[in-house]
């Protein structure tokens, strides 16, 4: 690990002597037994954040708690950090008085000072929002359970992770190394999988002209989020067997049935065929300026299984322009790639849908406005589901 803004002593200043001093005194002892030095307290200001960037420059001498404060820190130490730290801390009274020139870093090493698990726990949720390809799996009912479904408790959660060790263990994963955090976000239930990956190596050099082969096994995050409002689960994972456990598990131990999500089928691409440029139509859907088609799919049946991948700016405009339909008559529309405009941002960003099951966002905090104009749209397969409880 490399860290970019702790080695910057100007990064170093925004946060400020005092605020370091505490930060780093809390690891007074785990850096003492590591042998770091800490610039001494009457050092001058330009040889104190000069010599604190070059301890962090080697974070391989470092002890693993601070790496991971460190690291922390700085993924929150940005505008959409602030804004989520701020909310958090009055959200549960949480004082951090404030001042009007505090940086982004300083006010994240203040919510680390002040309480570590809620940085801890919003810097989880920014990394889970970055997650952008996912694979849907419904119920066959589709009953909405909006009204009766609940946060699972400690013992649902130690049942999913005991099935999660299993699988870890049969897969050459590990074994008593699965941990699974669960919290609600506006109106869903996001699962926080995370456990360990197959065995890796790495060289280290040590010294000069000597190497060693560093023998570790990674720390993998995966992700599942449940729907009540569609009784559906969408699972962002590496591997189909991961995407297949996961499934199966969550079904098994939120309903009492590992097939409980069934049904894959979750988007179609028909409203491109059948609604033409309307399927594009992102009006009165907050932040949205414009859509484009841009990248298209096709697979042809016969002996060859022939397949045409089109890209352009707009294939609609083009396909009008040149006087042609936008799709080949006999093939079968398989992915459809988009770019999609937000108001007052110049660059479009990326939307990919693969039926019956794949959905690919550039950032997945776009997701709530892509959903709307996917559902208004009708890409959505079965988008009127019951609306009685149970």
């Amino acid at each position: 690990m490399r860290f970019k803004r702790f080695t910057k002593p100007k990064f170093l200043k925004h946060i400020g002597r005092e605020q370091l001093t505490k930060l780093f005194g809390q690891f007074a002892d785990d850096l003492a037994a590591k042998g770091v030095t800490l610039p001494p307290p009457d050092a001058e200001d330009g040889a104190y954040f000069e010599t604190l960037a070059e301890v962090v420059q080697t974070p391989d001498a470092l002890p693993e708690n601070l790496i991971e404060a460190l690291f922390t820190i700085e993924e929150m130490a940005n505008e959409h950090g602030q804004e989520r730290l701020e909310r958090a801390a009055n959200q549960i009274g949480l004082d951090l008085d404030l001042a009007e020139e505090l940086s982004h870093g300083d006010i994240a090493v203040k919510v680390w000072l002040a309480n570590p698990g809620l940085l801890i726990e919003k810097h989880n949720e920014v990394r889970m929002s970055r997650l952008a390809g996912f694979e849907y799996h419904g119920s066959a009912a589709g009953l909405d359970r909006r009204g009766s479904f609940a946060l699972p408790d400690s013992s649902v959660l130690g049942l999913l992770e005991a099935d999660l060790d299993a699988w870890c263990r049969m897969h050459g994963r590990g074994d008593q190394m699965a941990q699974i955090e669960v919290r609600e976000v506006e109106g869903e239930f996001w699962f926080l999988l995370r456990h360990g990956d197959t065995y890796a190596r790495k060289g280290k050099v040590v010294s000069p002209r000597r190497r060693e082969v560093l023998h570790y096994r990674p720390d993998k995050d995966d992700v599942a989020v449940y729907s009540p409002e569609r009784d559906e689960i969408r699972i962002h994972a590496g591997t189909k067997g991961e995407r297949e456990f996961y499934r199966k598990a969550l079904g098994l131990r939120l309903f009492g049935d590992d097939n409980h999500f069934s049904e894959r089928r979750a988007y179609t691409l028909d409203p491109l065929r059948d609604d033409g440029p309307d399927a594009l139509n992102a009006r009165g859907i907050d932040g949205i300026e414009r859509i484009q088609l841009v990248e298209t799919e096709i697979h042809f049946c016969g002996e060859f299984e022939n397949i045409e991948i089109r890209k352009s700016k707009d294939i609609f405009a083009a396909a009008k322009a040149e006087g042609r339909e936008p799709f080949p008559p006999r093939g079968n529309l398989v992915r459809a790639g988009f770019d999609v405009f937000f108001k007052g941002v110049a660059k479009p960003r990326k939307v990919q849908l693969r039926p019956p099951n794949v959905l690919k966002l550039g950032r997945y905090c776009d997701a709530v406005a892509i959903q709307e104009w996917l559902t208004a749209c009708d890409f959505r397969a079965n988008t009127t589901p019951p609306t009685n409880d149970v």
